[in-house]
């Protein structure tokens, strides 16, 4: 039977996280003696690592591991960006592992991660995945295995560890307010999944807007796809015929695909259908009239997951009290919102 890390901590009566340091030759505070007595159980117990083995191997293996979602995803492109150059300038490297929707690929890519002796893992779960039993299984195993992991974006159901995101709920309820305060009564959303965690979220903050204007919330004024272009498309083809004048879209791909029904069908953004967005991507600037969009702060949130991940690697250790980041999105107003009635 394969000897494990935990096996190795039992046998040499120290915790997981000083026998991984210790076999991924990581810069700690244990003694000498206290090393070599790990090093010792290992070859004793026959243990074979995935990685590098012996003294040096850390200098080769400075690394962190990003598992990242959606690669089409401007979002994600710009988080990854960013936090590539955060761990640069503390002479880390990011091994990048793009999975798409695809939980096997997921699962795969944070297995491989971790054999390769990375110090620590940053993980944006597809967007389905923050329920699946098989991912739940495999982080909280890294967990006790001593792997310092964080969470980027989305949610993992009963996994416990610092988790970094933009505040959501908010920002779905800044978006819905807006239109609002334009004198809108009649507001559609397009989302992605309920069961995907930041949809969950704008979704709650579209009804707390609602409800805080003394509107009613429609289930049939919700329309559910995927964050892309598409499913944009979709829901505006239905909310349209429901008579909305105002649209919430869960991103800018969704908006995108909102503009592009609107200019089919002869409908004025801003004037026939004010739309407001999700993220502030570069569509936002491309689309005319300019889309107004809730922009997150991804440079912020790209280096509270870096100092999160470091911290607890300098620390030897994962996070013993988990710690959840949020950080207020803004909304950048624009021209694609229209006084109620203007134009129409």
């Amino acid at each position: 039977m394969k000897v494990k890390v935990k096996d190795i901590a039992k046998a040499a009566g120290v915790s997981t996280t000083a026998v991984s340091l210790v076999l991924n030759d990581k810069p700690c505070r244990l003694s000498e003696a206290t090393k070599e007595h790990i090093l010792q159980v290992a070859r004793e117990l026959h243990y074979q690592s995935a990685g590098a083995f012996g003294r040096g191997a850390w200098e080769r293996t400075r690394t962190v591991g990003l598992v990242l979602a959606e690669e089409e995803n401007e979002f994600f492109q710009t988080f990854a960006a960013e936090l590539s150059r955060c761990f640069f300038a503390r002479d880390y490297t990011v091994l990048q592992c793009s999975v798409g929707t695809d939980l096997e690929r997921c699962c795969q890519a944070i297995k491989s991660l971790a054999g390769a002796n990375a110090a620590g893992l940053i993980v944006i779960a597809p967007c389905f995945c923050g329920r699946e039993p098989r991912l739940i299984k495999l982080l909280k195993s890294l967990q006790e295995n001593g792997m310092p992991l964080v969470l980027a974006d989305r949610a993992v159901y009963s996994v416990f560890c610092d988790f970094v995101t933009a505040d959501h709920k908010y920002g779905g309820r800044l978006a819905t307010e807006h239109l609002i305060a334009k004198g809108h009564t009649q507001i559609g959303c397009i989302l992605c999944g309920q069961e995907e965690y930041t949809s969950r979220r704008r979704l709650e903050g579209y009804r707390q807007a609602l409800a805080g204007a003394g509107l009613p919330f429609l289930e049939e004024r919700v329309r559910l796809g995927a964050f892309d272009e598409e499913t944009g498309y979709a829901g505006a083809k239905a909310l349209v015929k429901q008579g909305v004048t105002a649209i919430f879209a869960g991103n800018d791909q969704i908006a995108l695909g909102v503009y592009r029904y609107a200019q089919e069908h002869n409908l004025r953004i801003g004037q026939d259908l004010s739309v407001v967005g999700y993220d502030d991507t570069a569509i936002a600037h491309f689309l005319r009239p300019p889309l107004t969009s809730v922009r997150q702060d991804v440079g912020r949130i790209a280096e509270q997951a870096a100092e999160a991940l470091l911290r607890q690697c300098d620390e030897l250790a994962p996070a013993a009290n988990a710690e959840n980041y949020y950080f207020t999105p803004v909304l950048v107003e624009r021209e694609s919102v229209g006084e109620r009635g203007e134009g129409g």
